[in-house]
């Protein structure tokens, strides 16, 4: 069960798990390489209409939380984003994708369902629109995926 009670599958738990051990590795391996110069899952308020984002703070999103969440609708939480050193200079971002079966296919963006503030557009082009062209999927095995 979730947070919300919901039921997770073994699947979901194992992608979450996945998802979890690709994070650690890329802080290790990414501190090495370009301290100062990343984050891991920050999260972004951005509009659509002015294309601007605003950064929202751990402590912001943990206040949201705690307030149920209502504020956080909308916002965009990449798993990986290589920046100058202010989160707000992006230089690339990488989202990763975990398929539970057919693992030689390439993983795809998700559809934001009906309902959804971004309902109708995949999550790979509201990345696009926020964050820049270079805006990459990562899956096991292979890597990135173009």
């Amino acid at each position: 069960m979730d947070a919300q009670g919901r039921s997770v599958t073994w699947a979901i738990r194992l992608g979450l798990e996945m998802h979890e051990a690709a994070l650690r590795c890329a802080q290790m391996k990414l501190e090495r390489i370009r301290p100062g110069g990343f984050s891991l899952e920050p999260r972004y308020r951005f509009n659509r209409e002015t294309k601007e984002k605003e950064l929202i703070s751990p402590e912001e999103k943990a206040a949201l939380l705690r307030q149920g969440g209502e504020g956080l609708k909308g916002t965009l939480e990449p798993d990986v984003v290589i920046h100058s050193g202010d989160p707000l200079q992006i230089q690339v971002v990488f989202d990763f994708k975990f398929r539970c079966v057919n693992f030689d296919e390439a993983p795809k963006w998700r559809e934001y369902p009906e309902g959804h503030h971004y309902a109708g557009f995949s999550q790979g082009r509201i990345y696009r629109e926020a964050f820049g062209e270079h805006v990459e999927l990562i899956g096991p095995r292979t890597g990135v995926f173009r």
